[in-house]
Order: C-alpha cells, then sequence, then structure tokens
C-alpha cells in the first residue's frame, strides 16, 4: 500500500478515536482557551484539522509521484464523507443539548434537516459510486466535490471553536454577534455547494444509473 493510501487509512482511524474523545464526559464539561471550546471540542476539532490536512497531502503525494490508484479514488472521497459526517453529527447534538440547557433560546447554528441534507448527497454519491465499481469503473472526486469538502471541513471546526454546551456542565455562555453571523455564512455556503455538488455528479454520472436498469431488465 502507498503512502497516500496510508494517509486515507488513517482518516478513516481518526474516527473511532474521535468518537471515544467526544464520549468522555469531563472533557466535554471542562473548557479551554475560552468559554464555548470544551476540552472535547478543542481536541475533535485538531484531529479534524488533521483528517482535513491529510486529505490535501494524499492527493497531492499522489499526483506529484504518479501514485493515483483505484483504491485511492474509491476510499479518498469515501474517507473524507466519514470524517465529515461524525463532525456534523456531533454538532447536530451539541445543538440539542444547547436548546436543552438554555431552555430553546440558544441559536441554532445547525439543525437536523441540514444534516439530513448532507447525509442524503452523502449516501446518494456513494451508492452511485458503488454501481459503477459493479461496472468495474471507479469514479474520482470532481473539483466541486473538492470544494464540498473544503468547506464542509471549515464549517465543522469552525462550529466546533464555538460550539461547546457546557461549563462545569450547568452554564451555556452565549456566543458573540459576529461568530454567529460568520457560522450561518459558512452553514449557507456549505449547504449550497454540498446541493449543487451532488447534482453535479448525478447528472454527470446518470449513465451508471442507465447501464444498472439495463442489466436489472436482462
Amino acid at each position: 500500500m502507498n503512502l497516500p493510501n496510508k494517509l486515507t487509512i488513517f482518516r478513516i482511524l481518526l474516527i473511532p478515536i474521535i468518537m471515544i474523545v467526544y464520549s468522555i464526559r469531563p472533557l466535554r464539561e471542562n473548557w479551554i482557551l475560552w468559554h464555548n471550546l470544551s476540552q472535547a471540542n478543542f481536541i475533535v476539532l485538531l484531529l479534524i484539522f488533521v483528517g482535513a490536512l491529510t486529505d490535501f497531502l494524499d492527493g497531492k503525494i499522489a499526483r506529484k509521484n504518479n501514485l493515483v490508484t483505484n483504491l485511492g479514488k474509491f476510499l479518498d472521497p469515501l474517507a473524507d464523507k466519514l470524517l465529515t459526517c461524525t463532525g456534523f453529527i456531533i454538532l447536530l447534538e451539541q445543538n440539542a443539548q444547547n436548546q436543552l440547557l438554555s431552555g430553546g433560546v440558544a441559536p441554532k447554528l445547525l439543525t437536523w434537516w441540514m444534516v439530513i441534507i448532507i447525509l442524503a448527497r452523502e449516501f446518494m454519491v456513494t451508492g452511485i459510486r458503488l454501481l459503477a465499481v459493479g461496472q468495474g469503473r471507479v469514479i474520482a472526486a470532481s473539483w466541486y466535490g473538492k470544494i464540498k469538502t473544503t468547506l464542509q471541513f471549515i464549517t465543522i471546526i469552525f462550529l466546533l471553536a464555538g460550539g461547546a454546551v457546557y461549563v462545569e456542565g450547568t452554564h451555556l455562555y452565549n456566543i458573540v454577534t459576529w461568530y454567529d453571523i460568520v457560522a450561518k455564512i459558512f452553514i449557507i455556503a456549505m449547504l449550497a455547494v454540498t446541493i449543487f455538488s451532488g447534482y453535479d455528479y448525478f447528472i454527470k454520472n446518470i449513465d451508471v444509473l442507465k447501464e444498472t436498469k439495463k442489466k436489472l431488465k436482462k
């Protein structure tokens, strides 16, 4: 296995580490650096940043050293999807805790329908990829997909930086206005690119679905 693929596997292995860190309650109840950044959020933020960095590095190394493989084309976007979806699910859970702790007055920066759009897009794209593999094809990530992934990583990291729910388990600190505005801009831009890239992917690879339909009719 070459280095780019090892970096991709490493990115996948970060997911259980993130889950373990976030499941440790004391880390979620004690803040670090500022009041809305819990220790758990800080560690998860760093791990996702490392994951995003390896995403940039594995592609660059693969292209520079002619190490592009079908395995890499398939695993690289899959690793990104798993990592970003993990981040969004954590943020969704934090949003629910924010609402509970504040009596419903905390800002709703990320809601359930947003995460459903993200998950639906990723499941649709992954499904088409699997159908393509069954036809002996490997579909590499598009530029729109790469922009989408970059925006998702930026949004997750930004929200984690201000999304801690607890300080000593009892008090929710309000976020400043500029953070709320910038966070919403990131979320809107990320959702727009997520939807558009999914549409672009579907249109460009609709022949995969047509070929599958033909095989089912035989």
